[in-house]
């Protein structure tokens, strides 16, 4: 073999060992595509995040507690006094403990207690009343119906405001007028005095009159 052959081999072989290193390299390096990276981080981030998220246990929100009402006091209801049945409310609030008023009764002067009547008899009552007290009764004062039942004065004397003055110590004549009920029996009204601050005061002023027949009435006046 001439020198130029063994040139061309030597050449030629060399050749081929530089295309199979090459070859090697080519193979054993490969070249990377940025973006099939990128997809594989994130598809590898995405599978690690879902695994944690599975071995964590999800937080359990709880419900706030039902709060229990404090008990809302009750107070009790004020009870409203009522009027017996057969007597009228009174108008006119009490006396104070230590009152300058005061009234005493001193005589029936028409019609005593226990008059006997037929129904329907018209009559008047005139108590004499004396000012017992320290102040002067003025136009203020008054005399009004104040219990019984049925009522037997006229409606127009149910509340008697006085006409004069009265000093301590002086007296005074008050009629009420009233008419006696068709039924037989006896009946009695109740009679106060109020000062001009409508607060009651004095005796209490009784009627009390009998129903009968016309020969009871007779009998009784000519005994």
């Amino acid at each position: 073999m001439n020198t130029k052959n063994i040139l061309k081999i030597i050449i030629l072989t060399s050749l081929a060992v530089v295309i199979t290193g090459c070859s090697a390299a080519s193979e054993a390096t490969p070249t990377l595509d940025p973006i099939a990276v990128m997809t594989q981080v994130a598809g590898t981030v995405q599978a690690q995040v879902t695994q944690a998220s599975l071995l964590t246990p999800s937080p359990t929100i709880a419900s706030p507690p039902t709060s229990t009402p404090f008990p809302v006091p009750t107070l009790p209801i004020p009870l409203v006094p009522t009027v017996p049945a057969g007597q009228s409310a009174l108008p006119a609030t009490g006396l104070p403990v230590v009152s300058p008023d005061d009234a005493t009764w001193v005589a029936d002067v028409e019609t005593p207690d226990g008059t006997i009547f037929e129904g329907g008899d018209r009559f008047t009552r005139k108590f004499l009343i004396e000012n017992s007290g320290t102040t002067t009764w003025n136009s203020g004062y008054r005399l009004i119906y104040f219990d019984g039942e049925p009522i037997i004065c006229d409606e127009a004397d149910k509340d008697i405001y006085l006409q004069q003055s009265v000093d301590p110590g002086n007296q005074l004549t008050i009629g009420i007028r009233m008419t006696a009920p068709g039924a037989k029996g006896t009946y009695r009204n109740y009679f106060r005095l109020i000062n001009d601050k409508g607060e009651v005061f004095g005796d209490s002023l009784s009627v009390e009159i009998i129903v009968g027949t016309w020969e009871e009435k007779q009998a009784q006046r000519n005994s």
